[in-house]
């Protein structure tokens, strides 16, 4: 068969886009753009990881692997209450801008999530979410000093304002300067720099989502008819979209465009204490020291992060706990009832992240682990039989109108494989289809099922948006079963690269035309070792700052 010829592709990712909404929006000629690729291309909704997270998704788009394999299951690494926040380094295995430029390919990459510290590639990368405020964040390292005097503002990957309700308009003001930054430094780099694959991402969607969700949904239990904000969401989408017509206007023809997000969205009722939970069932256990029963009493009695982050916001100071220094902040986090004051040595399971994630204190893995893993020959192990109780436990939990609370239990066994997949979860968790998530720390307050911190109302969905237009698509179709780990072979077999033999994902041949797929088989190489043996932390004051903006984000609250 013959080599692809040449064929530069252009990659627009729109953080959490939701296709359920980009469809008839797009149909009712809000979004434009999106409408012409959908019409003249193929779209389709886009799987991504489980659990659908900003941190392992990305990597998984670029590397074309699920989290067993690259190792980045959250936005911090859980050890048996302890976390380290994951950046760029723990990712073990090639990215797609690495391996292109391998094969002698120019790359352009701004703002994809969990790229800091950047790498070398054969062009340009600038980092994004998951990257310290002031460091250097771009390769070549001053590549950005001479976009900024020409656009006459700094650049920045994450918003400048925090939200919390009453501050929707100055937020949602914030989010749009962070679209048409982003688009007017991309649209700079794109004119000045050779590039054969270019991808830009768009943060300010999922932002958007997390926060605005009730006042745009009629259905969801907050919303407010009339309110003045429920067109925000849709607003910020039309602004992406105008900013993606802007960048597709200078493009070659031999250009093709790739829309993507790493999840979906939908309606966030709530947040499940899973520690608390665990706690009352008697599978996580508290130390008796007086230390301990003292605060687990001030606990039951309100002194918890959800009062004293309710005093800081009324206060407008909801900011503090990210800007003041690591000592500090643990000062005021040891009040509160804590991973600390947990008896490990009768312990069986805890919850660490906010999206359902469970892990059984697993004896030579967790730091003070206790269960088994393997069994005598024909036996249970103590292993499985903690899985049996954790998921017994989670059955008992009703949603506030009755209803069962636990949609789905997905194992790491069932997971794909690969040499990480004992660092992940053992129970990954749908409580009532995504519509509630866990607190990400120990607990927000003493109630097994309770609010948002912050007062989100929008949170993932495992199905996200796949568009692709250009030549070698096949336009007018629907494509129906794309992973996020389909997009890397796919683009490596449009730019005439082979495939590593390891990648979990697949090309999609259904969105490539007949002719194209007759004509080009997909090669396939030997794939080469992974770029990172291991994860390198940053210096303190680098990991101080970006748990700031993740805690600001509302991942670590």
């Amino acid at each position: 068969m013959s080599a692809v010829e040449h064929n530069r592709v252009f990659i627009v990712g729109i953080d959490g886009a939701a296709l359920d909404l980009i469809q008839p929006w797009a149909e009712q000629g809000r979004l434009p753009t999106l409408h012409r690729l959908m019409t003249e291309g193929v779209w389709g909704p886009l799987e991504s990881t489980i659990p659908p997270m900003t941190s392992p998704a990305w990597p998984s788009f670029a590397t074309g692997k699920y989290p067993a394999r690259h190792g980045v299951f959250d936005f911090v690494s859980a050890h048996g209450g302890t976390f380290n926040v994951v950046n760029a380094t723990a990712i073990d295995a090639r990215s797609l801008w690495d391996i292109l430029s391998a094969h002698g390919k120019r790359v352009g990459v701004v703002n994809v999530p969990v790229t800091y510290p950047p790498r070398p590639v054969n062009g340009f990368l600038i980092a994004g979410l998951l990257s310290p405020p002031t460091a250097h964040i771009t390769y070549p390292s001053h590549l950005l000093e001479r976009y900024e005097r020409e656009l006459g503002q700094a650049y920045r990957t994450t918003p400048s304002i925090q939200y919390k309700p009453g501050n929707e308009a100055a937020f949602i003001r914030d989010l749009q300067s962070l679209v048409d930054m982003h688009a007017r430094f991309a649209s700079a780099l794109m004119r000045d720099q050779p590039w054969d694959f270019m991808m830009v991402h768009f943060l300010a969607t999922d932002l958007a989502q997390h926060a605005l969700w009730r006042y745009m949904d009629p259905t969801h239990p907050l919303h407010e008819p009339g309110n003045p904000y429920q067109d925000a969401i849709l607003d910020i989408y039309r602004r992406v979209d105008a900013a993606v017509g802007e960048l597709l206007g200078q493009l070659s023809p031999d250009t093709t465009v790739i829309v993507m997000s790493d999840h979906g969205f939908g309606p966030l009722h709530g947040v499940v204490n899973l520690n608390v939970l665990l706690w009352h069932k008697g599978l996580l256990r508290l130390k008796r020291t007086p230390l301990a029963m003292l605060r687990a009493m001030t606990f039951r009695h309100g002194l918890t992060p959800t009062l004293a982050y309710e005093w800081l916001a009324r206060l407008n100071m909801q900011n503090l706990v990210g800007r003041v220094d690591k000592s500090t902040r643990n000062a005021l986090f040891d009040k509160f009832l804590s991973f600390d004051d947990v008896d490990w040595s009768h312990t069986i399971a805890y919850s660490f992240g906010h999206m359902g994630q469970i892990y059984i204190n697993v004896k030579g893995r967790e730091p003070h682990g206790i269960v088994e893993r393997d069994g005598h020959r024909g036996s249970t192990s103590d292993y499985d039989r903690a899985c049996e109780q954790v998921i017994a436990a989670l059955r008992t939990l009703p949603t506030p109108d009755g209803r069962p609370m636990l949609d789905r239990v997905v194992r790491c066994s069932e997971m794909p494989s690969g040499a990480h997949a004992d660092e992940g979860p053992d129970l990954h968790l749908v409580l009532d289809g995504y519509r509630y998530i866990s607190c990400p720390l120990f607990a927000n307050d003493s109630r097994v099922i309770s609010r948002q911190i912050r007062g989100d109302s929008g949170s993932h969905r495992l199905h996200g948006t796949f568009i692709a237009c250009g030549p070698h698509v096949r336009a007018g179709a629907r494509v129906r079963h794309a992973r996020i780990v389909d997009l890397a072979p796919t683009v490596l077999h449009w730019m005439g690269c082979p495939v590593p033999d390891d990648m979990d994902g697949h090309v999609l041949e259904e969105a490539l035309d007949a002719s194209f797929v007759r004509a080009h088989v997909p090669q396939v190489e030997p794939a080469a070792a992974g770029l990172h043996a291991s994860a390198c932390p940053l210096p303190d004051e680098e990991v101080a700052a970006v748990a700031a903006r993740l805690r600001g984000l509302g991942y670590l609250d």
